[in-house]
């Protein structure tokens, strides 16, 4: 059914509002197993409408863990602590335009305790700072160079609107690729990723988007919003799951 952006962006920080941190002896952060991870994760119908209608949906959790990837410089993924367990959501979503993509996805790191979560936020913090910059790296194909890519990161490390810890990586991409008979492609396509932390889990909310035109940052502002909403939401659903009265 469609919505406004206001409607819906009230509706989901009404739920996303956190409670203050608990004092001893009222509750503590339990370990979930993989089918409680696989239930926190964002649901299919919650794709927001103005991204497009959902054209495809998968979720997964396993306990066997992941790292997070905080971003690549030079070609090198840069990535922190491997969690003990992990989940994984994505969404594909139609879009009006021809070549036009955008996809939305989750991921919940969840490590052994609280304290070595905390620990591996420390290192994901300590390592998106290296992550800003402008870069230029090269499109190999077949071994042969047939085009650049040009990267503009930008890192934001803050408290949320709510006091959650969170940190931001904006990266805006342009492609330049020769075609077939010599004309040039030009693609911009940027990438959102939002990482917040609580209890024992890293959850991150990371949309991309991929336009056939130049364009200096492809993602609107009501998807921008919407991208931070959801992060709040993502985190929210891990902590209700997660934090147990005692």
């Amino acid at each position: 059914m469609p919505r406004t952006l206001a409607a819906c962006v009230t509706l989901f920080l009404a739920v996303a509002v956190m409670p203050a941190p608990a004092q001893a002896g009222q509750g503590e952060y339990v370990i979930l197993n993989a089918e409680g991870l696989e239930k926190v994760l964002l649901e299919q119908s919650w794709g927001p409408a103005w991204f497009g209608p959902v054209d495809g949906y998968s979720a997964t959790a396993t306990m066997s863990g992941a790292r997070p990837e905080v971003c690549s410089v030079k070609g090198k993924s840069i990535k922190g602590t491997k969690s003990a367990a992990h989940a994984d959501m994505g969404m594909d979503f139609q879009q009006s335009k021809a070549n036009h993509l955008l996809v939305l996805n989750q991921h919940v790191y969840q490590y052994a305790d609280v304290k070595a979560a905390d620990s591996a936020w420390q290192e994901l913090t300590d390592l998106s700072t290296s992550c800003a910059g402008k870069r230029t790296e090269t499109i190999v194909e077949n071994g042969k160079k047939v085009g650049t890519l040009t990267l503009i990161t930008k890192v934001f490390v803050r408290p949320s609107m709510y006091g959650q810890d969170q940190v931001i990586i904006n990266v805006d991409v342009q492609i330049d690729e020769p075609q077939r008979g010599g004309s040039p492609t030009r693609e911009s396509a940027d990438q959102i990723s939002i990482f917040t932390y609580t209890g024992a889990a890293i959850v991150e909310v990371e949309a991309y988007k991929d336009v056939p035109k130049r364009k200096k940052w492809v993602f609107s502002e009501p998807q921008v919003a919407t991208m931070e909403t959801l992060a709040l939401l993502a985190i929210q659903r891990y902590h209700l799951a997660a934090y147990k009265t005692l």
